[in-house]
């Protein structure tokens, strides 16, 4: 059984449950930010010295191709606000550049530079080595396995 009554609480005496989902989900957050300072020192170690855990973060939720702030404000769940602010940040360093929109002129699009490409290309394939190193410790199978877990929307209502 995955969870068990471990405690009251110590005000109101309700019942404080063990969850091992609950652990999933620290060990999720845990994972992920050792990931990240992992690739930030990568990164910086291949002469992006100044890159910083918010901008690998939001870079890697751009398309190789064409952004649209409307459709990177939605999938990071942030405001087009912070886009454009994030946006110009990274102009500004050069890792990426706005264009106008031939299809919407009150739009533009964002695109990677060839910098910002270059950073890109050193993530992924710090992504691939990382791949090989999961699947080494629990293999095909398991990576599968967590792949489907991570993808899994419980419908708890």
């Amino acid at each position: 059984m995955s969870t068990k009554l471990t405690r009251m609480s110590p005000r109101a005496g309700y019942e404080l449950l063990e969850s091992r989902s609950l652990s999933l989900l620290f060990g999720m957050d845990t994972f992920q930010a050792r990931v990240i300072d992992q690739l930030v020192e990568s990164l910086r170690g291949q002469g992006f010295s100044d890159v910083k855990r918010s901008q690998v973060s939001f870079l890697a939720a751009l398309d190789c191709d064409a952004n649209h702030a409307a459709n990177i404000a939605r999938n990071l769940r942030i405001s087009r606000q912070a886009v454009h602010k994030a946006v110009r940040e990274l102009e500004a360093i050069g890792w990426l550049e706005t264009a106008p929109n031939p299809d919407l002129q009150n739009q533009k699009t964002i695109h990677f530079t060839n910098e910002g490409e270059r950073m890109m290309s050193l993530a992924r394939r710090f992504f691939f080595e990382l791949d090989a190193l999961i699947v080494a410790e629990v293999g095909d199978e398991g990576m599968d396995f967590v792949q489907r877990l991570l993808n899994f929307a419980p419908d708890l209502e």
